[in-house]
């Protein structure tokens, strides 16, 4: 959510915003905005976050996950 530069955050909300950026870390922008967005982030916080637009969470929401690569 886009608020004024001088308007204080929220203490528990920077809190949210430190672990979003934990839990997406290392993630492509589309596994990590489908996270957040399970988290119960919406999707201009998720823009925010990941430096996309508001829609960008809503997009990655519609597409199927990339199948995983196998490690070995």
């Amino acid at each position: 959510m886009a608020r004024p530069k001088s308007e204080p955050i929220d203490p528990l909300e920077k809190i949210a915003r430190l672990l979003a950026i934990n839990v997406s870390k290392g993630l492509d922008n589309e596994e990590a905005a489908r996270r957040l967005l399970a988290a119960g982030f919406d999707a201009s916080a998720i823009g925010g976050l990941l430096g996309g637009g508001p829609n960008f969470a809503n997009v990655a929401k519609t597409r199927k996950p990339k199948p995983q690569k196998a490690q070995g």
